[in-house]
C-alpha cells in the first residue's frame, strides 16, 4: 500500500468510555499508532491515511468480506470484449456532505487531479494503465481529452486502457481514484483536506475533528447513500505508538479491539477473544544502491543471508509471522494456487553459503576491509522495530564481524528519508494495495517513487510489462515469477518476514472484518452491543 506501506496493523478499535471519547454504545475508536501523512485522497501514501480516508470518501468499488469487488459509488460496470474499455454507471442519489449530487464528473476530477504533474502524487503510477495517463502525468500531454478517461453523461464514466489489464478493477479501491468536489478544491486550494473544514465528503463519515498528534474524530454522514451499512455513529482514531499502553487499556475494559504485544500473546492463546490473521504485509531490507559499500552485490547478499530468519520469526518475533522467502507475501493467486507457494523460498538455495567468505570477497572487489564498513540501519518507532534491529545488529556482528549502527526515527521521517535516498539500509514494509502479485513486484519498477533502492533493470521492467498487459494468466504469472526470482537473486532488497497480526477483540464489538488488502479494517457491518 499501497499496498501503499502495511506497517503493523494500524487499526486498534476501542469503544470509548470513562474519560475517553465518551461512553456511547454507538461510538467506536481505534488507534492509528501514527499521524497520517495526509487525508487528501490523491496525496496520501500511508496506511494510517488510507484507514481514515476509506471512511470519508466513496470509491467506485469496494471489497466485501471475501475480498471480492462489489459496487459502491458505481452501481455496475462493464468491460469491452477486448478488455480496453471499462464503463461505470455511477449510482444516482448519492450526495456530498454539503448536499451536492455525486456525479461521474466528480470521479473524473479525482482521477485527473491524481495525474496532474504539479500535484506530484506518489500513487500516480496506478493511473498509468489508462491510455495517455503516464504522458499526462509526466507533462508530455497537456490536454486531458487525449487521456483515456471520459464523462459519457452525468452518471456514466468510461476508462480506456493502454493495454488490456484484467486486474484494473482491483486498483480502483485506492484513494487516488476517489472523487473530489470542484467547489471544495476551488475554495480550499492547497489547504484542501488538511483540516476538517477544508473538505466535503462522499463516504459514510465526515471528518469532525483532527487534533494533530492526538486523535481524529469521524461522525456519520447524514447524506450517505447506504442506510444498511455503517451503524456506528462516531468513530475516533487515537494516535499512539505505545502498544503496551493499548493492551493495558483493553485489560482495563477501556479498549475493545487492539493489536496485542508479543509479550502478552501467550496469556491469550486459545481464548476466543484472540484473532490472528496474515495481513499480507512483507517486511524487508532495502539497500541504498548508491552507497559505495552496498553497490557490491556480494556484500548485499552477505548482509541478507547472515540473518537467521527461522530464529527471527520463532524466537525474536514469536507471533506467528512467517519467514521471508521473497517479496510477494502469501495470499495472492498464482497459476493454480498461492503465488508465494508456487514461487517457493528463494533463499533456500543459499543455505550452505559461507557468508563471511562471501562478505570478504565483496570487500576485496571494491578494495575495502571490514574496518571501512560504516553502515546504519534506519528503523521507525513502531512495534518490534527496535527489538528486531538489536537482533540484526547481533547477527551482522557475529557472522560478518561488523558493527552496524541503528538510526531510529518516526515512521513519517523514515518514509521520507527512504524515498529521498537518505539511508544505508532501511527496514521497510509493504502491504498490498490490491490482490495481485503485481502490487509487490511493482515496488522495484524503475520509474516509480516506491522503488526506494533505485533499482534499474530493463529486463525486470520488461517482465512486469508482460505481467501488466497480458490477459493470458499462465503467461503473466510466469513473467511475474521470473521477475521475482531475478530481483531476489540480485539482492537490492531482502525479504525478512511476512507479518501475522494478533488482535484482541472484546465480544461487545460484532462483525468487524479484518483484511489483507487496502485498508485493514472494515467497519461497514460493525455494531457495538
Amino acid at each position: 500500500m499501497k499496498k501503499f506501506l502495511f506497517v503493523l496493523l494500524s487499526f486498534l478499535l476501542l469503544v470509548s468510555c470513562g474519560s475517553g471519547s465518551g461512553s456511547k454504545k454507538d461510538s467506536v475508536s481505534f488507534n492509528l499508532e501514527v499521524e497520517p501523512t495526509s487525508l487528501d485522497p490523491q496525496r496520501l501514501t500511508d496506511e494510517a491515511g488510507l484507514n481514515v480516508a476509506q471512511m470519508l470518501y466513496e470509491g467506485l468499488v469496494r471489497l466485501n468480506e471475501k475480498e471480492e469487488l462489489v459496487p459502491a459509488g458505481a452501481e455496475s460496470w462493464t468491460v469491452s470484449p477486448d478488455g480496453l474499455k471499462w464503463t461505470f454507471k455511477i449510482r444516482k442519489g448519492m450526495k456530498w456532505s454539503n448536499g451536492d449530487p455525486v456525479t461521474a464528473k466528480d470521479y473524473f476530477n479525482g482521477v485527473k487531479r491524481g495525474m496532474e504533474p504539479d500535484l506530484a502524487s506518489e500513487y500516480a503510477y496506478l493511473t498509468y494503465y489508462i491510455k495517455g495517463a503516464k504522458d499526462f502525468n509526466e507533462g508530455k500531454i497537456k490536454d486531458i481529452n487525449q487521456v483515456g478517461i471520459k464523462v459519457v453523461d452525468e452518471y456514466t464514466l468510461e476508462f480506456e486502457l493502454a493495454d488490456p489489464t484484467a486486474y484494473f478493477g482491483k486498483l480502483l479501491i485506492m484513494p487516488i481514484f476517489y472523487p473530489i468536489n470542484e467547489k471544495a478544491i476551488a475554495e480550499f486550494g492547497d489547504k484542501y483536506a488538511l483540516e476538517p473544514k477544508n473538505s466535503i465528503y462522499s463516504g459514510p463519515y465526515i471528518l469532525k475533528e483532527w487534533s494533530h498528534g492526538s486523535k481524529i474524530t469521524l461522525e456519520k454522514n447524514p447524506n450517505y447513500w447506504d442506510d444498511n451499512s455503517y451503524k456506528i455513529n462516531t468513530v475516533v482514531a487515537l494516535i499512539s505508538a505505545d502498544l503496551d499502553s493499548a493492551v493495558n487499556s483493553y485489560e482495563n475494559k477501556e479498549l475493545d479491539i487492539t493489536k496485542i504485544t508479543t509479550e502478552k500473546l501467550q496469556s491469550y492463546k486459545g481464548k476466543p477473544e484472540l484473532v490472528s490473521y496474515s495481513d499480507g504485509r512483507v517486511y524487508y531490507f532495502s539497500y541504498n544502491l548508491k552507497n559505495e559499500i552496498l553497490k557490491n552485490e556480494k556484500i548485499r547478499q552477505a548482509l541478507s543471508l547472515a540473518v537467521d530468519r527461522d530464529k527471527l520469526v520463532n524466537e525474536v518475533l514469536g507471533n506467528g509471522s512467517k519467514k521471508g522467502s521473497g517479496i510477494t507475501a502469501y495470499g495472492v493467486s498464482g497459476l493454480k494456487g498461492d503465488f508465494r507457494e508456487e514461487v517457493g523460498d528463494l533463499y533456500a538455495e543459499y543455505k550452505d553459503v559461507d557468508v563471511k567468505k562471501l562478505f570478504e570477497e565483496g570487500l576485496k572487489e571494491i578494495g575495502k576491509t571490514a574496518a571501512d564498513v560504516k553502515l546504519s540501519l534506519l528503523i521507525d518507532e513502531q512495534g518490534t522495530a527496535k527489538k528486531e534491529a538489536e537482533y540484526y545488529q547481533a547477527q551482522w556482528k557475529e557472522k560478518l564481524g561488523i558493527d552496524v549502527s541503528v538510526d531510529q526515527t518516526t515512521k513519517k521521517d523514515r518514509i521520507a528519508r527512504s524515498r529521498s535516498g537518505d539511508y544505508d539500509i532501511v527496514r521497510y514494509s509493504w502491504g498490498p494495495d490490491y490482490s495481485d502479485a503485481m502490487t509487490y513486484l511493482e515496488l522495484f519498477f524503475s520509474k516509480t517513487e516506491m522503488n526506494i533502492p533505485r533499482y534499474v533493470s530493463p529486463e525486470y521492467d520488461r517482465l512486469l510489462d508482460i505481467g501488466r498487459k497480458s490477459n493470458n494468466n499462465e503467461e503473466r504469472m510466469k513473467a511475474m515469477m521470473d521477475a521475482e526470482k531475478m530481483i531476489t537473486k540480485e539482492f537490492p532488497y531482502s525479504g525478512i518476514y511476512y507479518q501475522t497480526v494478533n488482535i484482541l477483540v472484546n465480544p461487545r464489538v460484532k462483525n468487524v472484518h479484518f483484511r489483507s488488502v487496502g485498508a485493514p479494517i472494515d467497519l461497514s457491518k460493525a455494531t457495538v452491543e
